[in-house]
């Protein structure tokens, strides 16, 4: 299977050994719990209204300090407005403004996707974001990876 390549802009996100190491068992286990192809785990960053990738189990094409920063309004209303989760529970979801590069997506069959929010203080800090084929989630699903990812808050807000 051939997967196409896109471009995104980058920057290099310092994260210390402990923080990695936090971000990497966080999302091991919500992987091994709730089930992904693709987890990874994003940081918002207010002044340029992006999300900047601080994880990724695919670092070769989803790599850390990519930018997504084409969010669409309705996905910035629901998760970052109303900070709540976002559940994409097959294609048509993936294929709306909520994602990037969905081209890519088809081509890895990644037709589902919870973006689980991080919030401290009522204040959004970022997502868990789970991917992996139509049906595999559920609003239980979301439940369940929005407990790991009430576990990012620290380390989020720390970068």
């Amino acid at each position: 299977m051939t997967v196409p390549q896109f471009e995104e802009e980058h920057v290099e996100i310092p994260l210390s050994a402990g923080a990695s190491a936090k971000l990497a068992g966080i999302a091991a286990s919500a992987t091994a719990d709730v089930g992904a192809l693709l987890t990874t785990i994003s940081l918002w960053r207010p002044g340029t209204r992006d999300l900047v990738r601080v994880f990724s189990t695919m670092p070769e094409l989803y790599r850390v300090g990519g930018i997504s920063s084409e969010l669409g309004e309705d996905w910035l209303e629901h998760c970052v407005v109303h900070q709540e989760s976002f559940l994409a529970s097959d294609q048509e979801a993936i294929d709306s403004d909520a994602f990037e590069h969905q081209d890519v997506l088809g081509a890895l069959n990644l037709s589902a996707a919870i973006n689980a929010v991080v919030v401290h203080n009522g204040r959004f800090l970022g997502c868990l974001n789970l991917l992996d084929v139509a049906g595999a989630y559920s609003e239980s699903s979301v439940r369940r990876a929005e407990a790991y990812a009430a576990r990012l808050a620290e380390t989020l807000r720390a970068l």
